[in-house]
């Protein structure tokens, strides 16, 4: 995960030189908190064919320190775009990063707000639910990457986060969704904010009432018919 952030650099240094970037980071999330993290990054094929090797070189780059840190990398043409889709799975979603910063960024100074995204998670326990709330906040603007130079690339970089959750959301601020996904366009002048709330059922309780209900209900019917029988 920590060549991610030079995903970023990518990018926004393709952008830089007038052209148009498409790019998204995506989460798939499983049930038992396991899940699946896309890296996608694409310039316009013509653009491309512009720069010749110099960002192609960059591409291939990008893509082989992915590689090397168990994503699988896959190239594609589509759209008049030409990227790479990089692909990883992990085990525990608290435990990942989803905007490290590399090495270099650190060394150039420009890691603050790549680097560390304020997110707070709140969670709220029920008898038979369990509501957890995540809110987050990404601000390009003040990463030292882009500079001053926000409105200049801002018409420019087609950048999205989507999130594809196990259950439905019980509210969002997600800008398009379909189905259990969410996607939020990531604004590269000011702050962009995600928010997801949550309620999952909480199975061991729900079964624990239900045998618990059950057994009441056995109960009053066997002591109804004995009463019953006792009268006649």
């Amino acid at each position: 995960m920590r060549k991610t952030g030079q995903v970023f650099m990518l990018l926004l240094l393709l952008t830089l030189l007038t052209a148009c970037v498409e790019g998204d980071l995506k989460l798939k999330i499983n049930k038992d908190g396991s899940g699946e993290h896309t890296v996608t990054a694409g310039v316009e094929k013509e653009a491309l064919n512009r720069f010749g090797d110099r960002a192609e070189n960059m591409m291939n780059s990008v893509s082989g320190e992915l590689e090397s840190k168990g994503y699988e990398v896959e190239f594609y043409e589509e759209n008049g775009f030409t990227g790479f889709r990089a692909k990883k799975e992990f085990e525990d979603v608290q435990e990942l990063e989803l905007l490290p910063v590399s090495g270099g960024m650190t060394e150039a100074g420009v890691a603050p707000a790549i680097g560390n995204i304020p997110v707070e998670m709140t969670t709220e326990g029920g008898l038979f639910t369990t509501t957890y709330k995540v809110e987050a906040a990404l601000d390009l603007s003040n990463s030292g990457v882009i500079g001053g130079m926000q409105s200049l690339v801002a018409d420019q970089l087609d950048f999205t986060f989507t999130l594809d959750l196990p259950l439905k959301p019980k509210s969002h601020n997600a800008d398009r969704v379909d189905g259990d996904e969410l996607q939020w366009d990531i604004r590269t002048a000011g702050e962009t904010n995600v928010m997801v709330e949550m309620v999952v059922p909480n199975v061991k309780n729900i079964i624990i009432a239900a045998v618990a209900g059950n057994f009441l209900l056995f109960l009053l019917v066997f002591l109804f018919k004995k009463r019953k029988k006792k009268n006649d």
